[in-house]
């Protein structure tokens, strides 16, 4: 079961008003996927956060992705916006719950691989508060999705994130993280997305990832990571798959009150626990 909290309920767990941007901003960069520079422009709005490509409108939901192999991609109407994540955990860390964000591509670019650069573009527009509140939904239920080697469990308790994946890689190894919803942009914003060498240059000759380099993913060998400038942090590939999951969260556009435990888990598992979290909800307006 999951429901929406009454106002004295969330006055108690949590308050916060909606928000939006204050002014219209526009940054660029290049795709990760796809090597095509493309521009970013986020401006004010009051309903919800919504992706437009050309002159088609995408609302960011859980319904309107349409892929999750590599990234989170939405799409609607034969328009098609890759890789949102970092941006949607950027909105989610400065709790943007309203926002235009006009697309020149068919891919958010990928900035530094991590969601700072956008979190840095946001603080230059600064933050207006509108006059709703923006509720959580409450988790009073467990709710679990699994898949071939990994699940998501959330139960009722105040919003954590508990987050743990294990590769045989022996330079990522087993790693495991505990968010608990502080201190975003210093622990979470940072890390980049990362891969091994080897299936890099796999997608690198079927076509993919032609956008890719150490300049915005963190690349490994068997040994250690290949970057000159290493790592940000000793877990950073685990912060990054924090960072992921909660930009596939913010596809729901309001805080959720849960304890959510991540094993191994993907954008497919991210997307799907969204999408029976928000069903469930629904179902009960």
């Amino acid at each position: 079961m999951i429901h929406l909290t009454n106002t004295c309920k969330l006055n108690n767990l949590i308050h916060m008003k909606r928000r939006t941007i204050a002014a219209t901003i526009t940054s660029g960069g290049f795709g990760l996927h796809s090597g095509e520079y493309v521009e970013v422009t986020l401006s004010p709005h009051r309903g919800g956060i919504v992706f437009i490509r050309d002159t088609t409108k995408i609302p960011a939901t859980p319904e309107n992705v349409i892929d999750t192999r590599l990234n989170t991609t939405l799409g609607s109407k034969g328009a098609r916006i890759a890789t949102v994540e970092h941006l949607m955990s950027a909105l989610y860390g400065m709790g943007i719950t309203d926002c235009i964000i006009e697309v020149s591509g068919d891919e958010i670019p990928s900035m530094d691989g991590s969601a700072l650069p956008f979190v840095r573009m946001i603080q230059t527009a600064t933050i207006e508060e509108l006059e709703k509140d923006a509720r959580p939904i409450v988790i009073d239920k467990p709710v679990r999705v699994e898949g071939k080697d990994g699940w998501i469990q959330v139960e009722p308790g105040m919003f954590s994130l508990s987050y743990e994946i294990s590769f045989d890689n022996p330079a990522i190894g087993r790693q495991i993280y505990l968010y608990e919803g502080k201190d975003f942009v210093e622990e979470i914003a940072p890390a980049r997305t990362f891969g091994l060498l080897r299936d890099v240059m796999g997608m690198v000759s079927m076509g993919l990832t032609l956008g890719g380099g150490f300049h915005n993913a963190l690349i490994f060998n068997d040994e250690d990571v290949l970057n000159p400038d290493g790592q940000r942090f000793e877990d950073e590939c685990i912060r990054h798959k924090v960072l992921d999951m909660l930009g596939d969260l913010w596809l729901l556009g309001i805080p959720i009150l849960g304890k959510f435990h991540a094993y191994k888990a993907n954008h497919d598992l991210h997307v799907a626990m969204a999408l029976k979290i928000k069903e469930a909800f629904d179902a009960r307006r």
